[in-house]
Formats: C-alpha cells, sequence, structure tokens
C-alpha cells in the first residue's frame, strides 16, 4: 500500500469515526474485521477517491453490514 492510499483510508477511518461517534480504533477493527480495507478499500483506491468522502464511508458501512455475519 503506498503512502496516498494509506492516507486515503485513514481520512475514511477517521470520517465513518465521527459520523457514528466511535473511536477510529474501534473502525479499524471492524474494517479490518471484515476485510473492507484488505478487499475493498484499498483494491478500489483509484476509483473510490475520485468519489465523495461521505459516499465511501456509507459504503464501507454497507461492507461492514453485509459482512458482519462472517466475524
Amino acid at each position: 500500500m503506498d503512502k496516498d492510499t494509506a492516507s486515503f483510508i485513514i481520512y475514511i477511518i477517521h470520517k465513518i469515526a465521527r459520523r457514528n461517534s466511535l473511536t477510529p480504533s474501534q473502525v479499524y477493527r471492524l474494517l479490518n474485521k471484515t476485510e473492507c480495507i484488505s478487499k475493498y478499500l484499498v483494491p478500489c483506491y483509484d476509483v473510490l477517491h475520485t468519489m465523495s468522502t461521505d459516499a465511501v464511508a456509507d459504503d464501507a458501512l454497507l461492507w461492514i453490514k453485509n459482512h458482519r455475519e462472517q466475524i
């Protein structure tokens, strides 16, 4: 993962945390457990970084919701 991708993911983590009254570490754990970072955010970075942060945050939350049963 390059610096730009890492910065983007950190930004999205903080965005989700602020919107949902969670800590960034709680959001990171959810994203990591559901493999959202490794299977969605990193591979799709080229497209996602052109979208609004709200849209990416919504997509990540939807990913968590859809994959939470697998935890």
